[in-house]
């Protein structure tokens, strides 16, 4: 993958992060494009519904969990759509809801 985009929602979600979280979970993105293979501690691709299929960029520092989530929109290029701070173990119904409706509006664009 060469090409990268970002939704004007996600650089504004991803502008209110911590300087240092934000260096860090570009760097993931930065490797996953060079084609390295990321560990599951930082790194997971899943479907999120039957039609819905994403990768969630992952970090842990003392201030939380920090989540970057994209989707693949062609053989070459690679959306950045959602950016938010985890509060509980489980994805919320709510993150969810966001995911679901980016992805269909970045695959509708």
């Amino acid at each position: 993958m060469k090409k990268l985009f970002r939704t004007d929602q996600f650089i504004k979600e991803f502008k209110s992060f911590p300087v240092e979280t934000q260096e860090d979970l570009i760097a993931l993105v930065r490797r996953y494009l060079l084609g390295e293979r990321l560990p599951r501690t930082a790194f997971k691709t899943f479907n999120i519904d039957k039609k819905t299929r994403i990768q969630e960029f992952k970090v842990k520092d003392s201030r939380g969990n920090w989540r970057v989530i994209s989707c693949i929109l062609d053989k070459v290029s690679l959306a950045l759509i959602y950016a938010f701070h985890k509060k509980s173990q489980k994805l919320s119904e709510k993150n969810k809801k966001i995911i679901i409706r980016r992805v269909k509006e970045i695959h509708n664009e």
